[in-house]
């Protein structure tokens, strides 16, 4: 890091999703601007955004569903409505994949099963539920169960020790499944 430049500290889920910060510290573009960039990890969304609220870190990178739910009071942590919560750039469009065992072959074979998403009132839960309803399979008539698990590598983790059938995943953990 660059001596005697002001630190923005950058809290990310791992991921490929980082490496434009990573090429850019690398290549020093943010020091010829004037600043040093800190990566800090997160394990979940609840832990980013509640350390966000706390002012532990600069920049939430994030799924945009993040800052909806908690701008609106709606996130899982109790932080309440965060106003100042401001969505200014997107990375990506996800680039999701539902990842189950390799003894699911079909959506429909994830009737009875346990699934996990990072939370269970931001968008990821949001998407899962609707493919999965798209697929007749439905939540409140008890066809699956759907547990917060945290980040990507607590779900890939979780996925891989046969805690949990299928989840979301994005690169690099749906390319290591």
């Amino acid at each position: 890091m660059a001596k005697d430049l002001p630190v923005v500290t950058v809290n990310v889920f791992p991921g490929g999703f980082n490496w434009p910060i990573y090429v850019g510290q690398d290549k020093g573009f943010f020091a010829t601007h004037g600043i040093a960039v800190e990566v800090q990890g997160t394990p979940d969304s609840v832990t980013q955004m509640t350390d966000f609220a706390a002012g532990k870190f600069d920049i939430a990178m994030t799924a945009i569903d993040n800052i909806v739910a908690y701008v609106e009071g709606q996130g899982q942590a109790p932080i309440g409505p965060q106003p100042e919560f401001v969505a200014f750039m997107g990375v990506d469009t996800g680039f999701l994949s539902l990842v189950a065992s390799p003894a699911i072959k079909t959506i429909a074979d994830l009737r009875g099963k346990t699934l996990s998403a990072d939370a269970m009132t931001t968008g990821y839960a949001f998407v899962l539920y609707e493919i999965l309803r798209r697929n007749n399979l439905d939540k409140d008539k008890g066809d699956y169960e759907l547990v917060g698990a945290g980040g990507m590598a607590q779900r890939w983790k979780g996925l891989s020790e046969g805690r949990h059938h299928a989840t979301l995943l994005s690169a690099p953990y749906k390319l290591i499944a």
